[in-house]
Parts: structure tokens; C-alpha cells; sequence
């Protein structure tokens, strides 16, 4: 069975994240992909996007961190996957 991690909401630099998270408001950083990845420990992982972008160099981050994944990664683009988060 795979892992699921969902990008939602606005993609920001780690440093940044408790900002949204005080608000309430969805947002991924790459320390959270970068967590989740390394709970799945190399198994098959799903990606679900539904996100509007933002910060360009937390997305390419998150991108490197994708790709540098050893075991299987599937995307699925919910609804929206546009800017950083495409």
C-alpha cells in the first residue's frame, strides 16, 4: 500500500510555514515532503496537488526532493496544480 501526501493550499519556504499554520491556512513546505518521504521509508508514495502555486524556490525544492526519492512516486493533480506547484 502507498503513502499519501497531499500538497494543498499555497507552497512556501520552510521558515514561512508557521505563518500559515497560525492562521489556519493550507500550506506545504519542503521540510514536509521531506518528512513524509523519509516515514515512507522507500515504499510507493502518492502525491496529491491541489494547490495555486507560490514560492518558486520551496516548489523547486520540493521537486528535487521528489525526484531524489528512491522508491515510486505517482502524482495526482486533484483540481489545481499551477506555478511552483505544476
Amino acid at each position: 500500500m502507498s503513502k499519501t501526501i497531499d500538497i494543498r493550499g499555497v507552497i512556501v519556504p520552510d521558515a514561512d510555514l508557521w505563518i500559515y499554520k497560525w492562521f489556519g491556512m493550507d500550506a506545504v513546505a519542503p521540510k514536509i515532503v521531506r518528512k513524509a518521504l523519509q516515514e515512507a521509508n522507500g515504499e510507493s508514495v502518492e502525491i496529491l496537488i491541489n494547490s495555486n502555486g507560490g514560492d518558486v524556490f520551496a516548489g523547486s525544492e520540493i521537486f528535487t526532493i521528489l525526484r531524489e526519492y528512491t522508491g515510486n512516486v505517482y502524482i495526482k493533480i486533484q483540481s489545481f496544480a499551477a506555478s511552483a506547484a505544476a
